[in-house]
């Protein structure tokens, strides 16, 4: 039986990493040479490990439109201070398709018995994504960058979808070119 689960679990891992090249409609898989780029600097605001980028140009987290695509360039550290993302070239190691669920609950309702959170009529939203796990190509590289994810629009569960390419080109602007 160990060995069926160990089996399974190596299909499983193994089927999360491609050796093709395709992007069809909204289903992205990668090459092993497969890279993206990031164009220009970005800046990291202080205690935060992360960019957003939108209709092409960096927003701040508050200021996100959940409802369009966007893409988050994620670095390894958050520091006091404000940090810079350099141009450079990331081989993309993995990609992880997934999605979040978005579920708005009720203030809480404080009754004679006890407390309640929600209830069961909460609407719940989807945000589905793709995150690219990355490694500088440059091997002297200094640069911090782990990840970066794209997600789509946010939308009901029987609605909605992952980006496409296109999609993510538009969310990251000049920013950053995907080589899939």
């Amino acid at each position: 039986m160990k060995f069926i689960i160990v089996i399974s679990s190596l299909i499983i891992l193994t089927a999360c990493q491609s050796t093709q090249i395709r992007s069809e409609g909204r289903y992205i898989e990668a090459d092993t040479g497969a890279a993206i780029e990031i164009l220009q600097s970005l800046t990291v605001h202080p205690n935060s490990a992360r960019v957003f980028l939108q209709n092409g140009e960096p927003q701040p987290q508050g200021r996100l439109n959940l409802y369009e695509v966007n893409c988050e360039v994620e670095i390894n550290t958050v520091s006091e201070q404000a940090q810079t993302i350099a141009p450079g070239l990331f081989r993309i190691v993995s990609i992880v398709q997934d999605e979040s669920p978005i579920v708005f609950l009720q203030p809480l309702k404080v009754a004679a018995i006890g407390v309640v959170w929600g209830n069961s009529d909460s609407p719940v939203d989807i945000k589905r994504f793709y995150r690219f796990k990355l490694q500088a190509v440059d091997k002297n590289s200094k640069s911090q960058v782990r990840s970066i994810t794209c997600r789509g629009a946010q939308s009901e569960p029987y609605n909605a979808e992952l980006p496409s390419l296109e999609e993510m080109r538009q969310a990251s602007g000049s920013y950053l070119r995907f080589n899939l």
